[in-house]
C-alpha cells in the first residue's frame, strides 16, 4: 500500500504501512526514537524530550491513552516562527493490523496552516515519520537526526 498524506487545513496526517506487528511498530515509537527520530531522545516512563541541534520538544504521554502524546514544552529553533508555537499540540498515533503487516498514523493536532512552521514543520515529519520510521521498520537504513 503506497504512502497516504492528507495534510489539511486542519492538521497534519500520514499513514505508513509496515511489514510488521503491532507491537513492534508500538514499541519502536516509544522506545526506538533514537534510532528513526533523533539520537537525542530523552524517554521517561511519562514523556520524551527530543533534540534537534538548539532546538527541543517535550511530550507528556496521556495516562489514559499512550498513543496520544501532549507537547508540554517547545524551543523551536526554525527561521523568525515562534519558538513555542507547538505548545498544546498533540501527537496522535493509531497503529492497525493489515494482512501485510500494520498502518500507523501519525495526526499531529494543532499542526496546520495557522502555524507559521507549517511548512517546515511538515517535510520534517515527511523525512523522519514517512521516511525514517518507515525504513527502520522494513529493514531499510533509518536516518535520524544526529545534531
Amino acid at each position: 500500500m503506497p504512502l497516504q498524506t492528507q495534510t489539511t487545513a486542519a492538521n497534519y496526517c500520514a499513514t505508513i504501512s509496515v511489514p510488521t506487528d503491532v507491537a513492534t511498530a508500538r514499541a519502536a515509537l516509544f522506545d526506538d526514537m533514537h534510532i528513526w527520530w533523533t539520537t537525542r531522545a530523552e524517554r521517561t516512563p511519562t514523556g520524551v524530550t527530543v533534540r534537534f541541534n538548539n532546538s527541543h520538544a517535550s511530550f507528556a504521554f496521556d495516562p489514559d491513552n499512550p498513543l496520544t502524546w501532549l507537547c508540554t514544552d517547545a524551543h523551536m529553533i526554525i527561521n523568525d516562527y515562534d519558538p513555542a508555537e507547538w505548545i498544546g499540540t498533540h501527537l496522535r498515533w493509531d497503529i492497525t493490523q493489515t494482512q501485510t503487516g500494520c498502518d500507523i498514523t501519525l495526526e499531529h493536532v494543532g499542526l496546520n496552516a495557522n502555524l507559521a512552521c507549517f511548512d517546515v514543520c511538515t517535510r520534517g515529519w515527511e523525512s523522519f515519520f514517512e521516511t525514517s520510521l518507515k525504513a527502520h521498520l522494513s529493514g531499510g537504513t533509518p536516518a535520524p537526526e544526529t545534531t
